[in-house]
């Protein structure tokens, strides 16, 4: 299984990287917009539209909302960046007081509606980041996700007792949360080195800016986490071999991208 998960996830790193590398802004807008119609599919039979007329609806309306990020002002879609954001900082509570908020997972009218903002506000995030920075911070940002990612995997299979949030995902310890932490702190320096030629004066930005995204994805992943335990499922699909869903792979995105596309819009040294 651990063979069929890198396999996988190195495969799908490849394509990413390509993409961010060689596709002009526009294409590559297209090319995460695949990506956001397979975690659609998903995200609608986690909320519980399961039949196909429920589904193409709902899909009708996440493409009106993405047309309409695409064409409205920097303005509005900043705006909207901001909405995310503001429902992820909300997340937390909802985290923290599982399984009492369960009753939100459950909720068809609610976890659609979310749905319709975490989505799309992840596609407007990449979007806005391949514009900021092109390509290379991208991949800079999602190799982050993956490393942290990693590190947790592996240093919680190794020292994990504790657990961090057992209600939500037993399998999470705080052993994993130091693992992916420093590995996301080490990849802020490689940031640091190649957006900005050095460390020196804008290293603590790009650590920052580390340690506020791993913190984002974690809360991505467990807010995930709870939304497929209420629906009583392991995985929100299995497109992927070795690790389940989309959404199992881009939890933590969804909530990272948003974020860090407004802090890479509004701290200068962060790029180019």
């Amino acid at each position: 299984m651990l063979r069929l998960r890198i396999a996988s996830a190195l495969a799908l790193a490849i394509v990413v990287i390509a993409a961010c590398t060689y596709l002009p802004p526009p294409w590559l807008a297209a090319f995460f917009l695949l990506l956001v119609l397979a975690a659609v599919r998903e995200w609608a039979k986690l909320s519980g539209l399961e039949t196909r007329a429920g589904f193409v609806a709902y899909a009708v309306l996440m493409a009106a909302v993405v047309a309409g990020l695409w064409l409205a002002p920097h303005g509005w879609r900043n705006g909207f960046l901001h909405v995310v954001v503001v429902f992820w900082f909300a997340a937390i509570f909802v985290v923290w007081k599982y399984p009492a908020s369960g009753r939100l997972f459950t909720s068809v009218p609610c976890m659609a509606a979310i749905g319709v903002l975490v989505i799309p506000g992840a596609w407007l995030a990449l979007v806005e980041l391949a514009v900021l920075g092109g390509g290379a911070l991208v991949i800079w940002f999602l190799a982050l996700v993956a490393a942290a990612d990693v590190g947790a995997y592996f240093v919680g299979r190794r020292f994990g007792r504790a657990k961090l949030a057992p209600s939500v995902s037993p399998g999470k310890t705080y052993a994993g949360a130091w693992g992916g932490g420093v590995a996301a702190l080490a990849w802020g320096v490689v940031g640091a080195w190649y957006f900005a030629g050095e460390f020196g004066e804008f290293g603590v930005r790009w650590l920052g800016a580390a340690a506020v995204l791993f913190a984002a994805g974690v809360l991505g992943d467990l807010f995930e986490s709870a939304f497929k335990r209420s629906r009583g499922v392991k995985d929100s699909g299995a497109i992927m071999p070795g690790h389940g869903g989309i959404l199992d792979r881009v939890d933590a995105v969804l909530a990272a991208a948003p974020v860090f596309a407004i802090i890479a819009g509004g701290l200068p040294g962060l790029v180019p």
